[in-house]
């Protein structure tokens, strides 16, 4: 077949949302039976109808993955609104959510004060109609992803039905996902990965869902032997704190990372314990999967999938895809120019070289930021560690800082962290204030949290 499925996604789409495939089969084990899920949806598509403006869009507050694969179900037949998808769950976000929206309506199974004017979405699951719901273009805009920026103002990201139900059967034909896999994940399904993997994914081909997500290492170990999981999908903190942790799992035929750089030994230590090579993605919720690589294959460079076009400038990647969001803007070839600087190699594959926004200048001297955090992460007394750029109040120079976390408890000694460091980074480029923490601020799509970590030295 054609390597982008978007040409067959209109006749999937219809027979998605015909009846479900296996109607008796659980969604997620001992609870939610694929019925319940589409009886579920339909209820909510009776009570969104409902409204006085229908298509008015509805902000999805949960971390539940049922009620999240439902409200996809909702948004991807036709006449229905689009779902907002916040980055964290508490009021403050929602009150962003309003203000960049206007949006009122909210659909939420979490205990949460609702600001004013926001109103819950009352509803109840509604026996599915034998003649399915009908399919929406695959250019319709289902669902807005909000994400947290390095300053605090969240960007939102439109996606299609293209973009996130094209995505899905694509992952699902490339890694030959089938009715008979259960998955363990460890991603929020509000963030695309999860929403991808935990969600989307399942949801398209019949999958098997343990509950939700774990967090700390013997839940996941425990939920992936107690379930016989086929599937691992987490993200690069998981798989750090899974570091030589004794477990088996000889059912386990894939394990994925996304969100984020995979540390090599980490998915070393994981590839030891299990036998399976962990599949790096790259990607972003902007421009949805990229490229995949797998160490455990001997695979250095990342490799595009093979839906996705790539095109590399100077150091700059261009991506060409029917993931990217609508509101992206590309040349005139629709290539959108990402935020990465890279590395190509003669396989038309590519090494990332970091952030073209990670570059700052010190004493008019260029700083690249991840070069110096990989070099603090690579010293043996360091478990981890977050470098920033901070804006000085008296000047316009950058002052660049450090949060790590030790491998022993107590604080770092910052001047042996210097010296260790002075052989490998230009002296303007050293930290000139090391701050030390138990755990470094993570997000929910588990991310370094930055302002978090920023705030640690307005506190200091």
């Amino acid at each position: 077949m054609h390597p982008d499925t978007l040409s067959r996604l209109p006749e999937q789409m219809a027979r998605l949302l015909e009846a479900p495939a296996i109607p008796h089969k659980t969604f997620i084990a001992n609870l939610v039976s694929y019925q319940a899920l589409y009886d579920l949806a339909y209820g909510l598509v009776g009570a969104l109808a409902a409204h006085k403006d229908p298509r008015e869009p509805v902000v999805l507050f949960t971390q539940e993955k049922a009620l999240t694969a439902a409200a996809m179900l909702t948004a991807a037949a036709d006449g229905t609104p689009e779902f907002l998808l916040p980055y964290a769950l508490n009021s403050n976000v929602l009150r962003e959510i309003h203000a960049a929206t206007g949006a009122c309506r909210v659909v939420t199974d979490q205990p949460v004060d609702l600001p004013a004017p926001m109103q819950l979405v009352r509803f109840a699951p509604a026996g599915f109609p034998s003649a399915g719901l009908p399919p929406a273009p695959t250019d319709k805009i289902i669902a807005r992803l909000f994400t947290g920026g390095t300053t605090g103002k969240p960007q939102v990201w439109p996606k299609t039905v293209g973009n996130l139900f094209g995505e899905a059967y694509f992952m699902a034909e490339k890694f030959n996902f089938s009715q008979a896999d259960c998955l363990v994940t460890t991603t929020v399904p509000y963030h695309i990965y999860g929403l991808l993997f935990a969600v989307l994914v399942p949801l398209v081909t019949s999958a098997r869902l343990a509950g939700g997500p774990s967090i700390y290492p013997q839940d996941i170990t425990e939920a992936i032997s107690r379930h016989k999981a086929t599937v691992f999908a987490g993200v690069p903190s998981h798989y750090r704190v899974l570091r030589d942790v004794n477990f088996q799992a000889d059912h386990l035929r894939l394990a994925i990372s996304s969100a984020g750089r995979l540390e090599p030994q980490d998915g070393a230590s994981f590839f030891k314990q299990t036998g399976v090579g962990v599949t790096e993605i790259y990607g972003s919720t902007e421009t949805g999967g990229v490229a995949t690589r797998n160490r455990a294959n001997d695979e250095t460079t990342l490799t595009p999938l093979a839906s996705v076009a790539i095109r590399i400038a100077g150091e700059r990647l261009f991506v060409r895809s029917s993931y990217l969001s609508p509101s992206l803007e590309t040349d005139s070839d629709g290539f959108f120019l990402t935020g990465d600087r890279v590395q190509g190699d003669a396989d038309h594959g590519f090494i990332l070289r970091g952030r073209a926004d990670g570059i700052v200048k010190v004493g008019g001297k260029r700083v690249d930021l991840e070069s110096v955090q990989s070099c603090l992460q690579d010293l043996p007394e360091i478990a981890d560690a977050l470098v920033l750029a901070l804006a000085t109040e008296r000047t316009r120079e950058n002052e660049i800082v450090a949060v790590v976390e030790a491998v022993s408890k107590g604080n770092v000694d910052a001047v042996a962290i210097r010296q260790a460091l002075a052989d490998k980074v230009e002296p303007y480029a050293l930290p000139r204030r090391i701050v030390t923490v138990d755990k470094i601020p993570m997000s929910a799509a588990g991310k370094y949290d930055r302002q978090a970590a920023a705030e640690l030295f307005e506190k200091g």
